[in-house]
């Protein structure tokens, strides 16, 4: 798990090109302040590389509220 805080939203930026981009992408169900996607969790696959622009398997927040939902995609995936 990484956690970092995004001054310059590149992260929040690149995230809504691939959500643009690649319908049907999991998009959450909260989380956008001034055009950026902020206090979400993101799970990919293990084998995905940001090259591929790879669809998440999760994504939602804020992160306090998803926690068990998160847990039980990490189930699935195992």
């Amino acid at each position: 798990m990484k956690q970092f805080y995004d001054l310059n939203h590149v992260v929040a930026g690149k995230l809504n090109e691939i959500v643009a981009r690649k319908p049907p992408q999991a998009k959450p169900n909260c989380c956008v302040r001034n055009g950026f996607y902020w206090d979400e969790a993101i799970l990919y696959r293990s084998q995905a590389h940001w090259k591929d622009d790879p669809s998440s398997d999760y994504w939602d927040g804020p992160v306090v509220r998803i926690i068990s939902d998160l847990e039980r995609t990490l189930d699935h995936q195992r």
